[in-house]
Parts: C-alpha cells; structure tokens; sequence
C-alpha cells in the first residue's frame, strides 16, 4: 500500500500538484515525516510521523492537534496569563471573587427588586425546572389531554410524540 506525501506539506503552504507528489510505502511516509520534523521542529511532522508510525492512534493526533493549534498551549501566552499576570493578581481584580461582585455592576435599587421575597423563585406561579417538588431522578406525573401518565417517557411512547412536545402540552402534577 502506497500513501501519498507532500514534498513540500501542505501545512507549510505546499500544493496538492502532482510535482508536489511522492508515492511512499507507509514506513516510508513515516520516516519522511520523522526527518521533517527533526530538521524542522514542526508539530504537524511530528503528529504525522507518530501516527504513521503507530505511536499514537488516531484520536491522539486529533487531541495532539486540538492542543497544539490551541493559542491557550503556546509559552508566550500561558507566560502572559500566570503568576503576577493573571487576571485575578491585577490590582483592579484583587477584590472579585470567581464571577466577580455581582452586586458592584448594579445599583441598590436594582439589587433589592432581585433578591428577597422579589426573586423570580419566590413569585406565584413561577416555575422552573430547579425548584420543584419532585426529588432528582423521580418520574413525574404529567396530564396530557385530560389523561394522567405516570411519566413524560411514558406519555411520550403512549401518544408517539417527542419528549419535548410533551413538555410543552402537559401539565406536571
């Protein structure tokens, strides 16, 4: 089996001209990639070179290429955002907390219309799928035109209608 290989890769601005074109047997495409990568430390010769070779699998190389093309993984910029540099040690961030002081960004007014007994949580008839009654994991009853089901699955299966649907036309109890 044959692979074709870029003489000059693609990664670096190559075409897939057939000048451009060597046919290799799969050691061959391997080491190919192995002598790029030694002569010019490029990444993606390197990740080709594991992979034809079966150092890594597949899902590697993607991992390896998600980081690598990642700015995150680069030196410069992990330098630039640890230590002294990240943005919890700057002096106008010292006091913030993880999501900041929520309270800061609005005013007394506003503040006391969203707490307290002014919560969307505490008003009448105001549901939301956190506060409920029902226990985590429990199945909840639901009435579907007029017929009570012990769950949504089942309401779902029974009538042939997509879980959501249901949702939307039910009314828990």
């Amino acid at each position: 089996m044959y692979h074709k290989h870029h003489i000059i890769p693609k990664h670096v601005g190559g075409t897939d001209d057939e000048t451009n074109l060597v046919l290799l047997t799969v050691e061959e495409h391997a080491e190919a990639h192995r002598i790029l990568w030694e002569k010019h430390g490029r990444w993606q010769d390197k990740i080709a070179w594991q992979t034809l070779s079966g150092q890594i699998n597949i899902q590697e190389a993607r991992e390896q290429m998600m980081k690598y093309n990642n700015p995150m993984y680069k030196d410069d910029v992990r330098r630039k955002m640890s230590g002294e540099n990240h943005w919890s040690k700057r002096e106008k961030n010292r006091d913030k907390k993880l999501f900041g002081n929520i309270n800061s960004m609005h005013n007394p007014e506003t503040v006391k219309k969203m707490s307290g007994e002014n919560h969307w949580s505490k008003r009448p008839g105001k549901i939301h799928n956190a506060i409920t009654n029902h226990p985590k994991g429990s199945s909840k009853k639901i009435l579907v035109n007029g017929k009570l089901y012990s769950s949504i699955r089942d309401a779902s299966k029974e009538l042939n209608v997509d879980v959501r649907k249901i949702k939307k036309i039910g009314q828990l109890v």
